[in-house]
């Protein structure tokens, strides 16, 4: 029974990181313009955010934030807010070209822009309020540590999803090159934070 639960945990999670959305496609995005090691990077950056909104329900902030929707909508202005930073610097980098210490400096920004993403987004901690508990598979084990086991579970299959995502659409955004300049892409991307953006200022 606990198998069953688990598996069909996984399956959840499998679909839900698959479907399009915002993280997917902040991914995707990046592979195409910068390639698959800096998606991979991102995809990291947002994982990394699943470990402590794991670690929030564990603590019980989450609920805490399920009752207080004024620091919930705060979260989500903020994040759109360094989100319309982040894609004004990346507009503006597809007007000039790009120095070698600014791609260092861009790697770092990337994982943090993945992170505090997934971090300012207060839906994912309200999303494993109500889907985590569903999934609790044992009658011996402490709701805590059950907790903690799914979301290292949901954090494993995301971080191969989008590490997949990344590589897959790497190679095949190499061909698309041929029809774009990095300039474009670059503007791809931009154009995907700002919807991003839009759609946490306005729900």
């Amino acid at each position: 029974m606990e198998q069953n639960t688990l598996f069909l945990f996984l399956i959840s999670s499998l679909t839900l990181t698959l479907l399009p959305g915002p993280d997917l496609l902040f991914v995707i995005s990046t592979s195409l313009a910068r390639g698959w090691k800096k998606g991979v990077l991102v995809g990291i950056g947002l994982c990394s955010g699943l470990i402590l909104h794991t670690a929030l329900l564990v603590l019980g902030v989450g609920t805490f934030l399920e009752r207080l929707p004024e620091g919930v909508r705060a979260l989500e202005l903020l994040g759109a807010l360094y989100l319309l930073f982040i894609a004004y610097g990346v507009w503006n980098s597809s007007q000039n070209s790009l120095k070698s210490n600014s791609k260092k400096q861009g790697v770092e920004r990337l994982y943090f822009t993945g992170f505090i993403m997934n971090l300012t987004n207060p839906k994912v901690s309200l999303f494993f309020i109500s889907f985590f508990p569903g999934f609790l598979f044992s009658e011996a084990l402490s709701y805590t540590l059950q907790f903690l086991i799914l979301g290292g579970i949901f954090f494993v299959q995301a971080l191969v999803v989008f590490s997949v995502s990344a590589i897959l659409v790497s190679f095949l955004g190499q061909r698309l090159q041929n029809f774009g300049s990095q300039s474009l892409w670059n503007k791809v991307q931009a154009a995907v934070l700002l919807v991003i953006a839009l759609l946490l200022i306005y729900p």
